[in-house]
């Protein structure tokens, strides 16, 4: 019997003992992280973003506000990045007043939301509004179709091959429609779900991570996956993200962010038979109570399920290394699903519980493929330890 990180990696058997989660030394302090990246990749200041990130939370908040009062009146907004201050789109002079009392200030523009969403429609753009992800045929000639609120038009990205029907759009709609050139079509986009191969299928993705304020995405996985400042690879060896810190020892999480390529698509998502199976939504996160069903989404054994067996377990590697605070199931876990989500349903919803660490393994396999009556021993870290960590740090949360 072999007590192994459940990667690729072949390791052999230490023991297992309970022990307080985390009880070891404290994280280091990295709080200025999220005003370095903006800084990097958007060339602020430090008194810049010290200015700006507050107004940008305060806009956010106004703007939620707002398109609930407004309803119909709402035509569209942006944050103004140099004076600090959300603006907001309004064809009826009568609202403007209304704006200005939470804060924004108000922009009368000629076209209504209504009017822009119905062009959009026209051109071949969405008709309906659905939470539920599905595949839905467009019939648009166009490689990309938006209202944008600061031009107060539809926005059509239009390759050489598709200038003739964008002209066509500005001539018939007027002034309501902008155009843009693209010298090649978008690429498609991958989804980047729960269970999913990551680094060549030597690991799977945990969960889909987002700051709410900045709009920053990140993904959580195992921290003996992957080691900070390398890049997270997803399928087809596409880079998603720069590894943001890495933990193992001691605890077995990291978290990458996302660098904004356009190449993939996150959301609350977790894979039932990765990658690219279907999918679970999953809703906020929990730390459950032993005898709770638990299942697991990884890129070599799939979508398995289990009871929990134990809390805050202190796991020895036989690589020598030592991991606390894990949580202990019976869900079969095999090398290569490292790292993958592993959900609780409570009311009929799925929720977050943690990232797979590894598992004690008969011949690299699941105990219960050898013999039926033996049960799986398998370990996550539990995301309330890193969301406990990240939180506070990056602003994320469960999507």
């Amino acid at each position: 019997m072999r007590l192994k990180l459940a990667s690729s990696i072949v390791i052999s058997a230490l023991a297992v003992s309970a022990a307080p989660a985390l009880a070891q030394e404290p994280r280091a302090d990295g709080s200025d992280e999220i005003a370095r990246s903006i800084s990097r990749d958007l060339g602020l200041s430090d008194a810049e973003i010290k200015a700006l990130l507050p107004a940008q939370e305060r806009a956010i908040a106004i703007d939620t506000k707002l398109r609930r009062s407004l309803g119909e009146g709402f035509g569209g907004s942006y944050f103004d990045s140099k004076s600090l201050k959300l603006v907001v789109n309004v064809s009826d002079e009568g609202l403007a007043k209304e704006v200005e009392a939470y804060g924004a200030e108000p922009r009368l523009v000629k076209h209504s939301l209504k009017e822009l969403t119905e062009i959009q429609v026209a051109l071949g753009g969405p008709d309906t509004v659905s939470e539920k992800r599905q595949i839905t045929k467009s019939d648009s000639a166009f490689s990309s179709l938006s209202i944008d609120p600061i031009s107060n038009t539809v926005s059509i990205s239009a390759t050489k091959e598709q200038s003739e029907a964008a002209r066509e759009a500005a001539d018939k709609y007027g002034d309501a429609v902008s155009v843009e050139t693209l010298d090649e079509a978008p690429k498609a986009s991958a989804f980047m779900d729960g269970g999913d191969g990551i680094n060549g299928n030597s690991c799977s993705a945990g969960f889909n991570l987002r700051n709410p304020s900045t709009g920053a995405r990140y993904l959580l996985t195992a921290g003996h996956c992957v080691n900070a400042g390398n890049t997270l690879r997803g399928q087809g060896n596409v880079a998603f993200g720069s590894v943001l810190e890495s933990w193992f020892p001691s605890y077995d999480d990291a978290i990458a962010r996302y660098n904004n390529n356009g190449l993939w698509t996150q959301g609350p998502w977790v894979d039932t038979n990765p990658s690219n199976g279907g999918i679970i939504t999953t809703t906020g996160s929990t730390d459950a109570p032993v005898g709770t069903i638990v299942c697991k989404s990884g890129i070599t054994t799939k979508f398995t399920c289990g009871y929990i067996r134990g809390k805050n377990e202190t796991v020895h590697y036989d690589s020598g290394e030592t991991v606390y605070g894990l949580t202990r199931h019976s869900a079969c876990v095999e090398p290569g699903d490292s790292g993958g989500a592993n959900v609780s349903l409570i009311g009929g919803r799925y929720r977050a519980e943690g990232v797979t660490s590894g598992a004690s393994l008969i011949n690299n396999q699941c105990r219960s493929k050898f013999l039926f009556f033996l049960e799986n021993v398998s370990w996550y870290f539990p995301i309330a330890d890193s969301l406990a960590y990240y939180g506070p740090k990056y602003g994320v949360t469960t999507w």
